[in-house]
């Protein structure tokens, strides 16, 4: 969940959710291999949570009662807020609406990756002459 979530220096508050959760919660789940984890609610239907990390570019379908609970509060360094702030509201819906922009930073990050991983072998392996 980096940005917003970072491994030690930032500390959540999560209960059991009292309402169906929405778009924009941050739901703590139990995947079956044991692992907990922490996404945003992107979109819901019947039955699944779709859910997505920030860091993250595709859905995870999460079903409903894989949910243990919902983070109310982040506090970060000497920053304190709740999930029902209007600026931490006004961060979801900005980081939702650039999705199109990280996804293609993304596209092009992995594409220039493997070009330069390519010539990288190339360059260093003395088995096959470089194409």
């Amino acid at each position: 969940m980096e940005p917003l979530l970072y491994n030690q220096s930032t500390r959540v508050v999560i209960v059991r959710p009292e309402r169906e959760l929405r778009p924009g919660d941050l739901p703590l789940y139990r995947r079956p291999s044991g692992q907990f984890v922490i996404h945003r609610i992107i979109k819901m239907d019947e039955t699944y949570y779709y859910t997505r990390g920030d860091n993250r570019i595709g859905l995870e379908p999460v079903p409903k009662e894989w949910v243990q609970g919902v983070v109310t509060e982040i506090y970060r360094r000497k920053r304190h807020f709740q999930v029902t702030d209007w600026r931490y509201r006004l961060y979801v819906r900005c980081w939702n609406a650039i999705y199109p922009i990280r996804w293609g930073v993304y596209l092009i990050r992995v594409k220039v990756w493997k070009r330069w991983n390519r010539k990288r072998r190339c360059i260093f392996s003395a088995k096959r002459p470089c194409e």
